[in-house]
């Protein structure tokens, strides 16, 4: 799979750059009918990956306490705007060739690319939503028909489009034989047409349970759907499953493993390290390093550092053939555990699919069932219907997912974090709300941003849609 995305790196780089034997491409790269389908997919898929960059340890991992910087912490304490490029790559080039991928696809009848296509544009508006609420969507990527200024949706309209599309992509999926592959650019799930189906459905129990607080019922109907057919609606189902971006290396390393690099002093923050500690979590060596006295200490977020603090464990900052996790197994148990306490009435089915989310969790360390079990059996731990366990216990699984984690601890208040210590954005009693819409998209579309949409500070202002939280500011 490394050598198939180098190969792929490649062919991107190399056609999107060579200037006399691709002109056409390079003229309109916004209209990349000239390149195989399979080749524009994968660049889609880099293009994605680019969201868990750098940008992920300054923002929603300090937003949601997993990591810090110790000594150029501006963006951490929140004095400069949110990155541009979150907005724009999204928008532009991710959009737009996903459009014509699905486009072009459907003419050549090549239904497991096509429905691919839909699964990723739906992941990666979903993420787009929960960083900004109203976007645009429905003429989103649009460039190349001449639309420069599309109009934004409600977050409760795109949405319900996107359960929509990935209902037709699980329908389009089709395992057989003879059916047409995604092909060279599949630099994901390398053609595995059943994981792609279970990543669709599983994609749509994360958006379900996103919007449970605000459309319980539209909910409860989605959840009921998948969990009552799994022989139409498969999702993952062990961390065999887990969908993750495997990075080959040298010229293009996992994100994080970037990132310590450029930000030599990014250390682990003391929310997870302290919560970690007061649970006995084995865990906790599995994401911190000890510190030279041989301690896990946390940095304060925001705060200076001052040498003692430990830094984020190797396994996630020190290999350059990391991966990027999309979506895993254990988010999906909890998810389930959830749906089953709070909409279907079954705890005996919560408490199964929250140890099992846990379970899965530890195992992807390599800890023992012994291990296991016992810190299950804590009374801190245990289930015993209290959603405030499970949705920390996700909370803690789901390290290294820090925009997923982020719009979580925003739709259910746990963990319950202050902002930044040494912020100069006074009277706020949470971390960040959103990410505020880039100068840029004023200055061209501003006649199109959503009047109703408030934006204090940069990172408050109006809450997305699902976040009912009230008393927070």
């Amino acid at each position: 799979m490394n050598k198939l995305i180098r190969i792929i790196v490649v062919v991107i780089i190399f056609t999107t750059s060579c200037t006399k034997d691709f002109v056409e491409i390079n003229t309109n790269p916004n209209n990349p009918d000239a390149a195989p389908i399979s080749n524009v997919f994968a660049n889609t898929v880099i293009t994605l990956s680019s969201r868990f960059g750098t940008d992920e340890i300054q923002y929603p991992a300090s937003f949601v306490g997993y990591a810090s910087r110790a000594t150029y912490n501006d963006a951490i304490n929140y004095s400069t705007p949110p990155p541009a490029g979150h907005w724009s790559s999204i928008l532009s080039t991710f959009t737009t060739n996903l459009n014509v991928v699905i486009e072009k696809a459907k003419e050549q009848e090549n239904y497991n690319t096509q429905a691919a296509a839909m699964v990723m544009k739906s992941y990666g508006f979903q993420m787009l939503v929960d960083a900004y609420g109203q976007v645009p969507y429905f003429e989103a990527g649009m460039g190349g028909q001449g639309n420069f200024t599309p109009k934004f949706d409600s977050e409760e309209t795109i949405y319900n489009d996107l359960i929509i599309q990935l209902e037709e992509a699980n329908l389009l999926f089709n395992s057989s034989a003879n059916a047409l592959k995604i092909g060279v650019g599949d630099v994901l799930l390398a053609n595995n047409i059943g994981l792609w189906k279970k990543f669709a459905n599983s994609l749509q129990l994360r958006i379900a349970i996103r919007m449970s607080n605000i459309d319980p019922t539209t909910s409860k109907s989605i959840i009921e759907k998948i969990l009552n057919d799994p022989i139409k609606y498969p999702i993952l189902s062990s961390n065999n499953d887990n969908i993750l971006l495997n990075f080959p290396g040298e010229d293009w390393r996992e994100p994080w493993r970037a990132a310590v690099d450029l930000y030599v002093d990014v250390r682990i923050g003391a929310p997870i390290v302290d919560s970690l500690k007061s649970l006995s979590d084995p865990r906790l060596m599995k994401y911190a390093e000890v510190n030279g006295a041989g301690q896990y200490v946390g940095l304060v977020v925001g705060a200076d550092g001052n040498g003692t603090e430990s830094k984020i464990n190797a396994l996630f900052v020190g290999n350059e053939k990391g991966s990027v996790p999309f979506m895993k197994y254990t988010e999906i148990e909890f998810i389930k555990a959830e749906a089953y306490a709070r909409l279907l009435n079954d705890d005996v089915k919560a408490k199964e699919a929250y140890n099992k989310a846990i379970t899965a969790s530890m195992q992807e360390y390599g800890i023992s069932q012994t291990a296991i079990d016992s810190y299950l059996s804590q009374l801190t731990v245990t289930w015993d219907g209290n959603l405030d366990k499970l949705y920390t216990q996700k909370w803690i699984a789901l390290f290294r997912q820090s925009w997923e984690a982020w719009a979580e601890m925003r739709r259910t208040d746990i963990p319950t974090l202050s902002p930044a210590v040494d912020s100069n954005k006074a009277g706020h009693n949470r971390t960040p709300f959103r990410f505020s819409y880039p100068d840029t998209e004023r200055s061209l579309n501003g006649d199109n941003i959503p009047k109703n949409v408030v934006e204090t500070d940069n990172y408050w202002g109006t809450k997305i849609w699902w976040d009912t939280r009230t008393g927070v500011n």
